[in-house]
């Protein structure tokens, strides 16, 4: 792993690899949001149905 990443470093450069981290850590962030979003939905709609 760290091999991977000082190789990265080298070839693109320190700012993009670091770019490129924090845009796959927003990614799985936004995941998660979206899937509690949906599922908030979903108990939302289902309650509506019951009353």
């Amino acid at each position: 792993m760290e091999q991977t990443i000082l190789t990265a470093v080298s070839t693109v450069g320190f700012p993009i690899v670091v770019t490129l981290y924090l845009l796959t850590s927003f990614q799985k962030s936004m995941d998660r949001f979206t899937a509690a979003i949906t599922e908030l939905t979903r108990e939302l709609q289902q309650d509506r149905r019951t009353r």
